[in-house]
């Protein structure tokens, strides 16, 4: 009897860890519930300016590492999700909650659109990420490796570029805004070299069709050199947000 009653404890106190978890994570959802439907004037705009501070970061820190790591395609769809955030946040929690909540209250058509219209928004807004992050738009996309690997000389100008569409395909046009200590330039796309010019004010035009896909986006990189050779700084730019001009 001693042994039963001592099998039967080990048993309770086998199940005792997973009882509490289930009630910790049943808890927090309980939690987060409360706080999601929350629908005083102070908890919306709480819960608004959270989310544009969560998607600006999100936006910014997927960028910043996706612009350092282009192989990375992963990372478009969180720099979606944060990029959309930031708009739609907002709307969500001001907008869409409270007028679901005000419609639920009426009878009739208005409260069958109420009580679906916060999950409809919701997978609208989850779609438009994966289309996003599949096709992403130029404004979506900050390239924060425009110019680094510097050699330590002051040289610093600027690479402007603009681009133009044509029957014929898109063509972009660039030059440097200043050309003191640069000595050469060179202009490449993947692992193809597209041209080179040893000449102020080393202006260039390039197709798309010589720009290579690198990650799903037609990218291009320019390389300053000087006069012993060594690059005193690198470009990089994407077709998909090169201006029109």
């Amino acid at each position: 009897m001693s042994g039963d009653s001592t099998d039967g404890d080990d048993g309770s106190n086998a199940e005792e860890p997973s009882v509490g978890v289930r009630d910790l994570v049943g808890s927090a959802w309980s939690t987060l519930k409360t706080v999601y439907y929350a629908n005083s004037v102070s908890w919306r705009v709480l819960k608004a300016g959270g989310l544009v501070f969560f998607g600006f970061f999100l936006w910014a820190g997927s960028n910043l590492v996706y612009s350092y790591n282009p192989g990375l395609g992963v990372l478009r769809y969180p720099m979606a999700y944060g990029f959309l955030l930031i708009v739609y946040g907002p709307i969500h929690h001001l907008v869409v909650l409270p007028l679901a909540f005000r419609w639920r209250r009426t009878p009739g058509l208005r409260q069958t659109v109420g009580k679906r219209l916060p999950n409809g928004m919701l997978a609208v807004f989850l779609a438009t990420v994966v289309v996003l992050g599949t096709f992403p738009a130029g404004p979506m996309v900050v390239d924060f490796q425009s110019a680094l690997e510097s050699s330590g000389a002051d040289v610093s100008p600027d690479l402007l570029c603009t681009k133009s569409t044509t029957e014929n395909g898109t063509s972009v046009h660039c030059h440097l805004s200043e050309t003191d200590g640069v000595d050469r330039i060179e202009v490449r796309s993947g692992d193809s070299r597209l041209l080179t010019d040893e000449d102020p004010p080393y202006e260039f035009t390039i197709h798309d069709r010589e720009i290579e896909t690198v990650a799903g986006e037609k990218r291009f990189t320019v390389l300053l050199q000087d006069e012993d050779g060594s690059m005193v700084r690198r470009y990089t730019r994407r077709l998909a947000i090169v201006e029109e001009g």
